[in-house]
């Protein structure tokens, strides 16, 4: 019986297809690892929507409270509207919904602010007051909250696609960094 011998061709031709073989897999690997970070980006970048849509909808207390309650300046309800409406037109840009959140919490922000110099301990303020007060403190602890986890998720996702060997290949798949959620100045109570 004659011994098999591969050849030297046959070697190295091995060689190279498990060679190319490790590189796509290494390929498939940080592309499918890159979009799972990227997705977990997106579904926090949701939450935080959620939650601002939940201050948005306090606005028609928020314009009980006005009504109902005290004296207040007009303008103040001009910008919380205006910021309501600008983040409820945009769709899809996280940068822009990040600039319209933080010009909403401004505004919302302002309105606390007046209501906290109108009821400085807030134990005779009508309930609407009150509950407006809560909800909206509620509401600011959660977009607080969701903050921190897409910081994280970003965090995550923006060391992924800077680390060997995903550097390799996440620019030439669109990967690029995200935008941390920077807390905004506004004074919120």
């Amino acid at each position: 019986m004659a011994e098999f011998r591969p050849s030297k061709r046959l070697i190295v031709g091995i060689i190279a297809a498990v060679a190319v073989l490790i590189v796509v897999m290494m390929v498939i690997l940080s592309y499918n690892g890159m979009v799972s970070k990227d997705q977990n980006v997106q579904s926090h970048w949701s939450d935080i929507e959620v939650a601002y849509q939940r201050k948005i909808d306090l606005i028609p207390t928020m314009y009980d409270v006005m009504n109902t309650s005290m004296e207040f300046e007009y303008n103040l309800m001009v910008n919380v509207t205006e910021a309501r409406n600008k983040w409820q037109a945009l769709s899809g840009n996280t940068e822009e919904k990040m600039n319209a959140s933080i010009q909403l919490d401004t505004s919302f922000a302002a309105f606390v602010d007046a209501v906290n110099e109108a009821y400085p301990t807030l134990q005779l303020a009508p309930a609407v007051v009150l509950t407006f007060m809560d909800q909206f403190e509620s509401t600011t602890n959660q977009i607080a909250s969701e903050r921190k986890f897409y910081n994280d998720a970003v965090k995550d996702y923006n060391s992924a696609i800077r680390s060997f060997p995903n550097v390799l290949f996440s620019g030439s798949f669109g990967f690029d960094e995200a935008r941390y959620y920077e807390r905004n100045t506004a004074s919120i109570a």
